[in-house]
């Protein structure tokens, strides 16, 4: 066999060459009159803009924190959202902050919590008031007489050792 031929490739290329070959076969690759393929599917959708991204999470946080705090829904707008996101966006491009988006890999993950963390505690408390009526009901109905005991308001968590009662002085 000649020296200057391959097994695999045939003939060796000068350096050169490849590149010529390299361009040539790129150019074919990327035809602009090549239809696309009708089975490919569509590529994902292109992320928000930062500003978007960061107005969308504090309005959202604003309505999730709205019914706690009533007068955080006059002061988180969408307008004045939309303008904190705008002033915020190139701070964090400037200084190379959430350069993936929110959450970056785990925007996803943070987006699911954000919703599902609510939803959560709301029907939680639910639940709590659901509860707190049945015994009510059933007190009723067995008389109403026993003393009612002071509860928190249903849906608020309790401080661990307030339901417990302690005889003499604490021991320290």
């Amino acid at each position: 066999m000649p020296p200057d031929t391959d097994i695999d490739t045939g003939p060796v290329m000068g350096d050169e060459a490849a590149a010529d070959l390299r361009a040539l076969q790129l150019a074919a690759d990327n035809d602009p009159n090549q239809l696309p393929d009708p089975n490919e599917p569509p590529p994902p959708p292109a992320p928000p803009p930062l500003d978007a991204e960061i107005a969308g999470m504090v309005l959202m946080l604003s309505k999730v924190l709205a019914p706690a705090f009533p007068s955080i829904a006059a002061i988180y707008t969408e307008e004045a959202c939309n303008t904190l996101g705008l002033a915020v966006a190139p701070v964090c491009e400037k200084y190379g902050w959430m350069q993936g988006g929110i959450g970056g890999e785990y925007g996803p993950e943070i987006m699911c919590l954000c919703v599902a963390g609510p939803m959560a505690f709301a029907t939680y408390a639910a639940v709590q008031n659901d509860i707190a009526e049945r015994r009510a009901k059933e007190r009723a109905d067995k008389g109403g007489n026993e003393p009612k005991a002071l509860q928190p308001a249903p849906g608020v968590l309790r401080v661990p050792g307030s339901d417990t009662v302690t005889f003499g002085a604490p021991i320290q």
